[in-house]
C-alpha cells in the first residue's frame, strides 16, 4: 500500500470507537417476550444481551423508569428438536389451544395427540415415533408398541433408528406415510415426539455469553427479566412487561475481500473496519466472528513498516492486544485478522480474501 494511502488511513478518517460497541434502550411498552423480541429486531438489533457485570450496570443505568413487575431481556429457554440440525420454528408449530402451559415448570417434553402438540412431564410413559434417515426410500418411521418416558424413548430411537421424529417436515411426511392415521387405535393416544425445552438458557441474538445474574431461588420460569433489586428473575413468556433492547455498533460482512477493499467497503456503507481497545470489545467482536464463513475475519488493524508499528485505522492506539503466539515477523503488507477462537493473527492482506467486521 502506498504511503499516501497510509496517511489517509491514519489521518483522514478518524472514527474513534474507544467507547462501547453497543448501547441499551429501555422500552416502556408492555409486551410478551416474543412481541418484545420482534419489536427490538425491527427497531434496534435485538432484545438486550448482557455479557458481564459492566453490561448489567450499563443496562440498569439506561433508564430511570420503574418496572415493579420486571422488564424482559433477551434470555430464554427455547424449544429444540432432538435430531441435531433440525431447527424449531414457532410459526410452523402445531400447539393445541392454551399450549404450551408448562404446569409447575415441569412440562418440558412434547407429546402429539391427534396431530396437535401438548407439553408434558418427561417422566410420563407414552408410546413414541422414531425416525430413521437410513430408510428414507422406504418407511423411515417406527411406531413403538410399548410406553417409555421421553428420555428412554429418545435413547431407544437413537440406538435402533436415528432419533425421535423431529421437525415439521418429518411430521408431515409421517402423515403422508399414514394417510389413515386418525383411524388407528393408537392415533387416539398421545405419543412422544422429539421436541423438548432445553435446560440451558440462550440469548435471543445467538450469543454464547455465559454471564448470569439470577436472584435467589431463580430461575423458575422460561423467560428472563431484570428486577428493581438489580438481579434477574424469570416469568411466563406470555406475560406482558416493558423490556430492554440493544443496538449493535458492529456488523459482520459475509463477503470475502482483501483488507484494503474491506476497509473501503466499511467506510462506504457503515463507518470503519472495527477496532478493539479493551477486553469487553474483544468478547463482543469475537461472538460476531463465530458466524463468519471464512477461518479469519479482517479487523481494522494495520502495520506500517515505514514507522514500524501497528495501528487501528480509527486512530486508536494499540494498547490492548490479543495476538496468537507465536507470530511471524512484521511485513509491509500485513494487516490484522481474528481467528475463530478470538486471537489475532498477522496476514499478508493482498494474499487473503476474508469476511470482515465493520463498526457503524
Amino acid at each position: 500500500m502506498q504511503w499516501s494511502l497510509l496517511v489517509f488511513i491514519v489521518m483522514g478518517q478518524c472514527s474513534s470507537i474507544g467507547g462501547q460497541l453497543y448501547d441499551y434502550h429501555f422500552i416502556g411498552e408492555n409486551k410478551t417476550w416474543e412481541e418484545a423480541q420482534e419489536y427490538c429486531r425491527k427497531n434496534y438489533t435485538d432484545l438486550a444481551t448482557v455479557s458481564n457485570q459492566t453490561d448489567m450496570k450499563r443496562l440498569l443505568n439506561s433508564t430511570t423508569e420503574k418496572y415493579p413487575d420486571g422488564a424482559w431481556i433477551g434470555l430464554q429457554r427455547d424449544w429444540r428438536w432432538s435430531l441435531p440440525g433440525v431447527e424449531y420454528n414457532k410459526s410452523e408449530s402445531n400447539w393445541s389451544k392454551t399450549q404450551p402451559d408448562n404446569v409447575d415448570d415441569q412440562e418440558i417434553c412434547v407429546r402429539m395427540n391427534d396431530g396437535t402438540w401438548d407439553d408434558d412431564s418427561c417422566s410420563k410413559p407414552y408410546r413414541f415415533i422414531c425416525y430413521d434417515v437410513r430408510n428414507i426410500s422406504g418407511n423411515p418411521f417406527h411406531i413403538s408398541g410399548s410406553e417409555m418416558n421421553w428420555t428412554d424413548a429418545q435413547s431407544y430411537c437413537r440406538k435402533d433408528n436415528t432419533d425421535l421424529i423431529s421437525g415439521v417436515k418429518q411430521l408431515e411426511d409421517f402423515k403422508k406415510q399414514y394417510p389413515d392415521y386418525g383411524n388407528h387405535d393408537w392415533s387416539q393416544e398421545a405419543v412422544w415426539i422429539g421436541l423438548f425445552r432445553e435446560s440451558d438458557w440462550s440469548w435471543s441474538d445467538g450469543s454464547n455469553f455465559s454471564f448470569r445474574s439470577w436472584d435467589k431461588g431463580q430461575p423458575k420460569k422460561t423467560c428472563a427479566m431484570t428486577t428493581l433489586n438489580k438481579t434477574w428473575s424469570s416469568d411466563d413468556c406470555n406475560n406482558k412487561k416493558p423490556f430492554f433492547c440493544y443496538n449493535d455498533s458492529v456488523i459482520l460482512i459475509n463477503q470475502s475481500m482483501i483488507w484494503e477493499d474491506a476497509l473501503y467497503y466499511c467506510r462506504d456503507h457503515h463507518g470503519d473496519l472495527v477496532s478493539i481497545t479493551n477486553l469487553d470489545q474483544q468478547h463482543w467482536v469475537q461472538e460476531r466472528d463465530k458466524m463468519a464463513s471464512t477461518p479469519y475475519v479482517w479487523l481494522g488493524l494495520r502495520y506500517t513498516c515505514t514507522l514500524d508499528f501497528w495501528f487501528w485505522v480509527s486512530d486508536e492506539t494499540v494498547r490492548y492486544k490479543n495476538w496468537a503466539l507465536p507470530q511471524s515477523g512484521d511485513d509491509c503488507n500485513m494487516s490484522g485478522a481474528m481467528d475463530r477462537n478470538g486471537t489475532w493473527v498477522k496476514l499478508i492482506d493482498d494474499d487473503n480474501q476474508l469476511n470482515f467486521i465493520c463498526s457503524k
